[in-house]
């Protein structure tokens, strides 16, 4: 049965190959600088991917959200297995010798961005667990279920159009925890926000988060400023497009509808004194408001 399949660096151009979804043994699929297009679209019944250890997309046009449902359907990377377990991905293939036959073992090899760098592993070991999404148009938020796959090492998904926060569940990922093989890049999307403190967000450099222009916090150099009543937040470039108005220049009939009116209300009952993290939330929900304007005149 098929484990291991490798069909990066061809021309080919189509959208997402759904029959790959009956590949339950599947351990590692690399489909990187192909020409695959448009959102990848899966039904439920079809998700089984539990094997799955490495998914390597990059390089495509892959476009709408980032694909959910297909992500959670990761159960081998929700598994922790101990660094310590030199056992490598690998086949083995009965090949004749005279009048006798033996089997010979062949180790996967592949290619990984790992810190700004594509490595080449000649052996790729069971405890390498990694998803590479980048450079594709993948837009809107980063699921927060991400932080469930706690045993990715690499997690890339620079290069998209991606916005909205960091959850801060990603920081529970054991890639924080491994300095010499972890690599965790979201640069170059439309993330805003403060980073979360006392994550292990800091362990990284600033590259992992480079060119998100409403960042701000450690370990960029960006500062987020005292949030007050007359000090503005940190600007992102969905703020920048729609203008100077005030944080709290909100639309309330747009965001009762989109929030719900029970909910809005105990918001604004129940919280007289606005602290930094609200404001946060309230920007968020200016942005979704804009959105559904935009969505309604066209």
């Amino acid at each position: 049965m098929l484990e291991y399949l490798n069909l990066g660096y061809n021309q080919i151009h189509d959208g997402f190959p759904s029959w790959l979804l009956k590949l339950t043994e599947l351990r590692a699929i690399i489909l990187k600088s192909n020409k695959f297009y448009g959102p990848i679209e899966t039904h439920r019944s079809q998700l089984n991917f539990s094997n799955l250890h490495i998914m390597d997309l990059s390089n495509n046009g892959f476009t709408g959200e980032l694909p959910s449902k297909l992500l959670q359907s990761f159960h081998a990377m929700k598994v922790i297995v101990g660094q310590d377990q030199l056992e490598y991905m690998n086949t083995s293939q009965r090949l004749p010798l005279s009048l006798d036959k033996y089997e010979k073992v062949v180790d996967y090899e592949m290619k990984l961005m790992n810190k700004g760098t594509e490595r080449e592993y000649s052996k790729v070991p069971y405890a390498l667990k990694g998803i590479d999404l980048s450079n594709n148009k993948f837009e809107e938020c980063i699921s927060d279920f991400i932080g469930d796959l706690k045993s990715l090492v690499l997690l890339n998904l620079s290069n998209n159009i991606l916005t909205c926060f960091i959850p801060p569940s990603l920081a529970n990922l054991i890639l924080a925890q491994l300095t010499f093989l972890s690599s965790f890049d979201v640069s170059h999307n439309q993330l805003f926000g403060p980073m979360s403190q006392g994550s292990r967000f800091n362990t990284f450099g600033a590259s992992s988060f480079v060119m998100n222009e409403g960042l701000c916090g450690t370990p960029l150099p960006k500062k987020c400023t005292t949030v007050g009543d007359d000090i503005p937040l940190p600007t992102s470039p969905l703020e920048e497009e729609n203008g100077d108005e005030s944080l709290f220049d909100l639309d309330w009939k747009v965001v009762l509808i989109s929030a719900g009116v029970g909910f809005l209300i105990s918001v604004v009952l129940g919280n007289f004194f606005i602290d930094e993290k609200s404001k946060w939330f309230l920007y968020y929900l200016k942005i979704m408001a804009k959105r559904w304007k935009t969505s309604r005149r066209h």
